[in-house]
């Protein structure tokens, strides 16, 4: 048994399968394709399989890691194709490789970079990207934010670097990385920090999408 690690991407439909519903997707196709998945043993045996950070419903990613173990000596030839055949629409495996040193810690993980889309019904609004670059130009925007251990104001701009934002015809497109990890913060607060602190500007439509994560010192998990 050895562990490995599959890289894909979670795009089109696939970007409203809850983080439960892809562990039992994944689960499947492996078997469809007749991966080698090593199960527990026991009563109630299960096959290890586990998302580094697992995106939240309705948001769609190209860097997903899903680490499983496997009972071969190494990782089946055309893997990748496989799984390619039996994935249901918007599931893609990028790659699949061993880890055979245990490969890079999830908890290494301490960026991640999203485009956000934000899109409206007609031409964007006169202002907006002007407006939205000031407000994050700023060097404290400070926004209520949630999370398991309850809610707290902090400095949004401690939390995120290199943003930028271009006009995509009648939408606009921002790139932008913000903290992963343990002091996560979420690219939805971009959109809720416009709503807030520029309420005159109304984004009738949001999309994100996770392009990269990074340790630390910037290098690309893998």
């Amino acid at each position: 048994m050895f562990k490995a690690r599959m890289k894909f991407a979670k795009e089109g439909r696939a970007k409203y399968i809850s983080h439960l519903d892809l562990m039992h997707t994944m689960q499947r196709a492996m078997a469809r394709c007749q991966m080698p998945l090593w199960f527990t043993e026991g009563f109630n045996q299960h096959a290890y399989v586990s998302v580094a950070l697992p995106l939240s419903t309705g948001y769609s990613g190209e860097c997903e890691f899903l680490d499983f173990n496997i009972t071969s000596e190494s990782v089946p030839v055309n893997a990748v194709e496989a799984l390619n055949d039996v994935f249901p629409e918007g599931l893609r495996a990028i790659e699949i490789y061993p880890l055979s040193d245990g490969g890079m810690k999830v908890g290494a993980i301490a960026w991640s970079q999203y485009r956000i889309t934000w899109g409206f019904e007609g031409p964007v609004p006169a202002g907006f990207i002007q407006d939205v670059r000031a407000l994050f130009d700023r060097p404290v925007v400070e926004i209520l934010k949630k999370s398991k251990r309850g809610e707290k104001t902090v400095n949004m701009r401690d939390l995120m670097r290199d943003l930028t934002i271009t006009e995509d015809g009648e939408d606009v497109v921002a790139i932008v990385t913000t903290a992963a990890g343990n002091d996560n913060m979420s690219p939805e607060y971009l959109t809720r920090a416009i709503r807030q602190y520029l309420p005159q500007h109304e984004i009738p439509f949001t999309a994100y999408h996770r392009m990269n994560v990074f340790t630390s010192d910037g290098t690309p998990f893998r």
